[in-house]
């Protein structure tokens, strides 16, 4: 999507898709945003790229004209596509702060160009380089703050292992800090410092991820889906699943199905 628009402040709702801004030309006038852990400030004197992990509301407040280029992309196909089932975890450094790369910005517009000539094969060749891109750049951010590359601890892998192996079933925090083999209070430390949430965020995240698959089968109930997912209810299903996708299961149903 390509955008032109003049200053204002607005919320975008959460969706299930992972978020890229490429903001091509700024005014030099106050601009920041907000994923729901505090304001950050957006660079008034140079173009720089800004990512939203999927089911995250985000604020604006923009008070100059600005343009610019918004991907967006099903988080759990990407992450098949290249090969990194942690995709949008192993992302989080890049949510924290917006960045610049300039052949990032060019391969968006090129993406964009050829998108209007409906060369799908080329989009999705060029989208798939880009998200690519974004992930070395996380895990280098990663790196140079904590001098170790994401593979070097394999204790947060087997907490995502063990979390999706188990989201019919209660989780405690007290379990997750286990298979960790931290204490709670150094685990959920950790765990926002590695994954830009927090281990209940992000627990809450993963299973509306999978009640959304279970949803859109045939035949599907939305108490059923809540239970397999390792809701309480289908009252705390719903209220879960408006937080994180601004409606309910059976309206975000409704809208997907033929």
């Amino acid at each position: 999507m390509h955008v032109q628009q003049d200053g204002h402040g607005l919320t975008d709702r959460s969706t299930p898709d992972l978020l890229i801004g490429i903001r091509r030309r700024v005014a030099r006038s106050p601009a920041r945003y907000n994923l729901g852990d505090g304001w950050i400030d957006i660079p008034t004197d140079r173009p720089h790229t800004v990512a939203a992990p999927p089911l995250t509301d985000i604020d604006y407040r923009i008070d100059g004209p600005s343009e610019l280029i918004i991907l967006a992309a099903p988080a759990h196909r990407l992450a098949a596509a290249i090969d990194s089932p942690a995709l949008v975890e192993r992302l989080a450094p890049v949510y924290e702060r917006p960045f610049q790369d300039p052949m990032f910005q060019l391969l968006a517009m090129r993406a964009w160009a050829e998108a209007e000539r409906a060369d799908g094969l080329f989009v999705d060749s060029v989208a798939l380089t880009l998200f690519s891109t974004l992930l070395s750049a996380a895990d280098a951010r990663r790196e140079d703050r904590t001098g170790r590359s994401p593979p070097a601890d394999l204790r947060f892998t087997r907490v995502i292992e063990y979390i999706d192996a188990h989201l019919d079933e209660d989780m405690a925090l007290a379990d997750l800090a286990g298979v960790a083999c931290l204490s709670p209070f150094h685990f959920t430390r950790a765990f926002r410092a590695r994954h830009g949430v927090s281990p209940v965020r992000f627990v809450q995240r993963r299973r509306v991820e999978r009640a959304m698959g279970l949803l859109l089968r045939p035949g599907s109930r939305i108490a059923g889906v809540a239970h397999a997912c390792g809701f309480a209810d289908q009252a705390h299903f719903t209220t879960v699943f408006r937080r994180l996708t601004g409606t309910t299961p059976g309206a975000w149903r409704a809208a997907r199905r033929p």
